[in-house]
């Protein structure tokens, strides 16, 4: 799978923790865990149901993110993975349908998406291809028939779709196309943010 990530190696425990409750029900709702001395990651329980929401690493300064990761739909399980390169947001992993199986990869610059892979299909293999420009897609490429190959491209200008293109013999090059009408484009989607998202 893409982006190869190391988060289940990762466990949020250390030597000392500091623990607040939030709502006063006799439950630690926010815990700082440190590390010889320095802050080493946070677990969170958002909604107080005791269960564990977010969890954040930091760098070895104890104040940069290096990693979070996110249960959004509160059952327990990870939808959600993002990591940090010098406190700037690099990569997401996204559980987009709560099947537990990361099937969408985001990867970022300066708060912008700029490509993503997914896996349409939930077989464990990418499927489309997508490339952006200031968070506005500018092209995307599909694997229709699920054989590693490239059969389907779309180019986008302004974020609205322009031209799709086929390869109906399996060559991997486009054998026909068919361009969008102006009057068919309808409105761009909004341009994509990678956002941090912070308790």
């Amino acid at each position: 799978m893409p982006g190869g990530s190391k988060a289940e190696a990762l466990e949020c425990r250390g030597n000392h923790v500091a623990a607040t409750d939030v709502n006063g029900d006799g439950r630690a709702d926010i815990q700082d865990v440190e590390r010889n001395g320095r802050r080493f990651c946070m677990k969170a329980d958002m909604n107080f149901d005791g269960n564990v929401d977010i969890e954040r690493f930091y760098e070895g300064d104890g104040e940069q993110v290096a990693q979070e990761r996110q249960d959004f739909d509160f059952d327990g399980r990870l939808d959600q993975l993002s990591f940090y390169q010098g406190g700037q947001l690099v990569r997401k992993e996204l559980d987009t349908n709560f099947d537990n199986e990361i099937d969408t990869w985001l990867w970022c610059e300066n708060g912008w998406v700029v490509r993503s892979e997914r896996d349409r299909q939930r077989d464990g293999k990418v499927d489309v291809w997508e490339a952006y420009d200031q968070g506005l897609i500018t092209k995307a490429e599909y694997d229709d028939n699920d054989d590693g190959r490239v059969d389907k491209w779309d180019t986008f200008r302004d974020g609205k779709l322009v031209l799709t293109q086929y390869d109906d013999n399996g060559d991997g090059e486009p054998d026909r196309s068919r361009d969008m009408p102006p009057q068919s484009r309808g409105p761009a989607d909004d341009a994509l943010r990678c956002e941090k998202g912070q308790p």
